[in-house]
């Protein structure tokens, strides 16, 4: 087995760690464990402050909106045990269902999106080094015998597309060929192989930013913004060899395994009652937009530009803004299927000035669930990546909440 280069700070116990009830956990324990978390905030203590804790496969890809990787390391430490069964029903780029499987935790992650589904595929699944390089492999020779005249890839291709810029605007055009055929590649595997779900993570990773590694010219990492500097060619496969040095050593000594599936959190193919905790953070109502800031990435795993008018509606974020209720009864009606007798549901949400989630929320936790405790945090310098538009949250909470 591959040695792993090391993590920038090792997860280990600190001395705030302590050993867990068996569960189901208590009342008790969780409204004073609740309490610390908030009150003491482990998280923002060093090392868990700095802003790249927790290593490489944190940043499998970039992703606005993702919750701090400390905060779910704490969350699952504090209230799950190794022998927990963890589920993020909107895990994004499996952040939480990550630290779950460091941990020691079975971990599950599901999303309907296509691209927060491949990450959190590469993160949680196992990962043969040798398959994934077969795979890349394999798409060269594609690239390379790739026949199709630039014009026709563009347009079958829909790289006339873009929000920010069309995608023609981003790359040179021998590093759009690669890519238009890389797309193409994709479209026909199996991506729900991890080593190819791996590969597609890592080109995702590099596809746009303001760095060497990135394929495009400069742009944002996080949100693809209009370029700006000279076209270079940039090889795709170079610059993907280079990346995949980097993550498959870590990802080759992740302890146990877990799984990762594209499904709405109301038709999870997940046994009733299998599952011992909860813990996700849903989009918040009024804040980021999920479509417009991962269009270039979304457009890469096969979206359409009709697509962008059409699939977002199927979501939470938009279904939320319909009708906030009817959603997320409908989210506590699946949870309480799952989740075992006394299983943990914890949510992390945010509030703005003119809607707060949380207070909204618990009205709708009955009768499938009680709330045990709710922390406030509130936000005084939230990270901005350097965009202007983060939002108008200004308070985060932290529901524990009891199936009942």
């Amino acid at each position: 087995m591959s040695k792993a280069t090391p993590t920038l700070f090792p997860i280990e116990p600190d001395e705030l760690a302590f050993a867990p009830e068996p569960e189901p956990l208590s009342d008790d324990y969780i409204i004073e464990r609740g309490a610390l978390f908030v009150d003491r905030r482990p998280y923002a203590l060093d090392p868990y402050a700095a802003r790249n804790w927790g290593g490489r496969l944190h940043s499998l890809c970039s992703y606005q909106g993702k919750l701090k990787p400390s905060i779910a390391h704490f969350l699952v430490k504090w209230f799950t045990s190794p022998q927990s069964v963890v589920l993020d029903p909107m895990s994004g780029v499996g952040t939480i269902p990550l630290e779950a499987r460091r941990q020691g935790r079975q971990a599950l992650a599901s999303d309907l999106s296509d691209l927060a589904v491949a990450v959190s595929r590469a993160k949680l699944e196992v990962v043969d080094g040798a398959s994934c390089r077969d795979v890349l492999a394999e798409m060269a020779d594609y690239i390379a015998n790739g026949g199709s005249a630039l014009d026709n890839l563009v347009r079958t291709e829909e790289a006339d597309f873009g929000l920010n810029g069309p995608v023609t605007d981003y790359f040179h055009p021998e590093t759009l060929r690669e890519l238009l055929l890389a797309r193409r590649f994709f479209a026909l595997a199996d991506v729900e192989r991890p080593e190819v779900a791996c590969l597609l993570t890592a080109v995702l990773h590099i596809l746009h930013g303001n760095r060497p590694y990135a394929l495009s010219r400069r742009s944002h990492p996080v949100t693809p913004l209009k370029p700006s500097g000279e076209f270079v060619y940039k090889p795709l496969i170079a610059h993907l060899e280079r990346r995949l040095a980097v993550t498959l050593p870590e990802l080759a000594v992740l302890p146990g395994e877990g799984r990762a599936v594209k499904a709405d959190f109301g038709a999870l193919p997940i046994e009733t009652g299998s599952v011992d905790a909860v813990i996700t953070s849903p989009p918040f109502a009024q804040s980021l937009r999920f479509f417009s800031s991962n269009w270039m990435r979304l457009w890469f795993c096969g979206w359409k530009a009709g697509d962008f008018r059409q699939r977002p509606a199927g979501y939470l974020e938009s279904e939320q803004k319909h009708s906030f209720d009817a959603a997320y009864r409908r989210f506590f009606s699946a949870m309480h299927e799952l989740l075992a007798p006394e299983g943990l549901l914890v949510m992390h949400v945010g509030a703005t000035r003119r809607f707060d989630m949380a207070d909204r929320l618990e009205g709708l936790l009955a009768p499938n669930f009680r709330l045990i405790y709710d922390g406030a945090e509130h936000l005084e310098d939230p990270e901005s990546h350097g965009l202007i538009d983060k939002g108008s949250t200004v308070r985060h909470h932290f529901l524990f909440c009891r199936r009942v």
